[in-house]
């Protein structure tokens, strides 16, 4: 059974995160952890890695979804997120422009 990750290794995943950097972080830090552990860790952590999403990326999870359906695997390759939180923005954003859909529709019947 492995032990827990700490902060300070969360941290050192999230700095070192990426693919190219998983052996030489692994060897010289994680050594205890293998680069599955790392890789799941880092799908865990995504989203405090990453933080709120900028407005850039919203556009292009509206023209990605246009382009290739609801794939958030494929849409995580281009914007360097993972598919589940990219799947949860998309749907919180669509729930958002049904609201003002439908507040639209109101405004117009009303007047």
């Amino acid at each position: 059974m492995s032990k827990a990750w700490s902060p300070n290794e969360d941290k050192i995943l999230a700095r070192l995160g990426n693919r190219e950097n998983m052996r030489k972080m692994r060897a010289t830090y994680l050594n205890h952890k293998t680069a599955k552990q790392c890789a799941d860790r880092l799908r865990n952590i995504r989203e405090y890695v990453d933080g709120p999403f900028a407005p850039f990326e919203c556009d292009m999870i509206r023209h990605l979804y246009q382009k290739y359906g609801p794939r958030w695997g494929r849409m995580s390759e281009v914007l360097d997120r993972s598919p589940q939180t990219i799947m949860e923005r998309w749907q919180t954003m669509d729930q958002e422009a049904a609201k003002i859909r439908k507040k639209m529709a109101i405004s117009r019947l009303l007047s």
